[in-house]
């Protein structure tokens, strides 16, 4: 259609107007228009935001390193949903006190007693299982982080736990070793690794007959480096947590759901006839883990009502459920290797870590610490040289 428009000098401008065809009504749709190119949209000024919000992401992502490296939020996990799942109303430990310990004549070699004054004994005795064989290890051991009396405001007490050797000589080693140093506890069982749950045992009832009154009592292997420092004021801090002194305690790496090994042929073969379930449940990790000095006495009078499960780790977690005991959960106490085995990560993020060679357990207790840790973490700072 033509539509005549009379201009102001007189023209006459004509426009060509397309019109859409009519389509009766119940018949075909229209076709659809073609969509013209978008239209630009206005520019803001966004980009000091955006990078203001990078820069306080990757101050959040820094600032949470430490707790994500350190385990805090398995902690926390652990602890809300532990007491959901052990049972309630179980008999309080400190009511477990009244088991006697072993005689001291189940011994063969013993240190000497802490004392009876309250100052020769031990705010943290620390009970380290070792075979006669490894005394490179406890030589290490005691050249580095067992050498300390003292630590975070707790005084530290370090014995050995073994059993019999196989051979006269070996015998007559530990002695004189255990005359030089005085700090060798040999029980009378073979030392095989199906016994490490009666060393266990030993450990405790000498610390309960010998060394009574120690507020904690960590035992580690003799191939795990400790961080006594900070694991002595992470101790004292849960020990300002509880109004009416020291809490009843079993701190650890937790294994959760781990089902029994059936295997007859393997060394952690635990039969039905010992613990029927399809799994064990939560306990911490043998390679280092704390007990308050009413949690042992606990643990020690539930292991009378027990199967001696030989498993030693997870035999000291029935005997916790038994006693009421709640694990608590603390990635701190590296269950393996996993982390850089530099003294400066332990000064704030770790309290253990297992696999340690002599030489390198004696090189770390050494390293000045001159770098920070998280240069270590992601490389970049060559480790110390292992001490020969």
């Amino acid at each position: 259609m033509m539509v005549t428009q009379q201009e102001p000098n007189g023209a006459a401008l004509s426009i060509r107007l397309n019109r859409q065809p009519s389509f009766p009504r119940g018949g075909p749709s229209p076709p659809a228009m073609a969509a013209g190119p978008p239209l630009p949209k206005k520019r803001c000024l966004r980009r000091p935001a955006r990078r203001l919000a990078g820069l306080l992401g990757v101050l959040a992502g820094l600032s949470a390193l430490p707790f994500l490296a350190g385990g805090g939020y398995e902690e926390l996990l652990s602890r809300a949903l532990l007491p959901l799942l052990l049972p309630a109303g179980s008999p309080e430990p400190s009511a477990a006190a009244a088991f006697p310990p072993p005689l001291p004549a189940s011994f063969s070699l013993s240190p000497p007693a802490c004392g009876p004054s309250s100052a020769a004994v031990p705010g943290l005795l620390v009970l380290v299982p070792s075979a006669p064989e490894h005394g490179a290890r406890r030589s290490a051991v005691r050249r580095s982080w067992g050498s300390a009396r003292e630590a975070g405001g707790l005084t530290v007490r370090t014995v050995f736990a073994l059993g019999l050797p196989r051979e006269a000589s070996v015998q007559e080693a530990l002695e004189r070793e255990a005359a030089e140093h005085g700090d060798l506890l040999q029980g009378r069982f073979a030392d095989t690794y199906g016994n490490l749950t009666l060393k266990t045992l030993a450990m405790l009832g000498w610390a309960a007959s010998r060394c009574p009154g120690a507020r904690f009592v960590l035992k580690a292997d003799d191939d795990v480096f400790v961080n006594l420092p900070g694991l002595a004021r992470h101790l004292r801090a849960l020990q300002e947590e509880e109004p009416g002194g020291t809490p009843a305690v079993y701190l650890g790496r937790l294994h959760w759901r781990v089902a029994p090994d059936r295997d007859p042929g393997s060394r952690h073969y635990v039969p039905a006839r010992l613990y029927p379930p399809p799994a064990f449940p939560p306990y911490c990790s043998g390679t280092a883990y704390v007990l308050s000095g009413r949690a042992a006495s606990a643990v020690l009078a539930a292991s009378r009502h027990l199967p001696l499960v030989p498993v030693e780790d997870v035999f000291v977690g029935l005997c916790a459920r038994r006693a009421g005991l709640i694990p608590r959960h603390s990635a701190r106490l590296a269950g393996s290797a996993r982390y850089p085995p530099d003294a400066c990560c332990y000064r704030e993020l770790l309290f253990s870590v297992h696999g340690v060679s002599p030489g390198r357990m004696v090189a770390m207790w050494a390293d000045p610490c001159r770098v920070q840790c998280l240069g270590r973490l992601f490389g970049g700072v060559p480790r110390p040289k292992e001490a020969s």
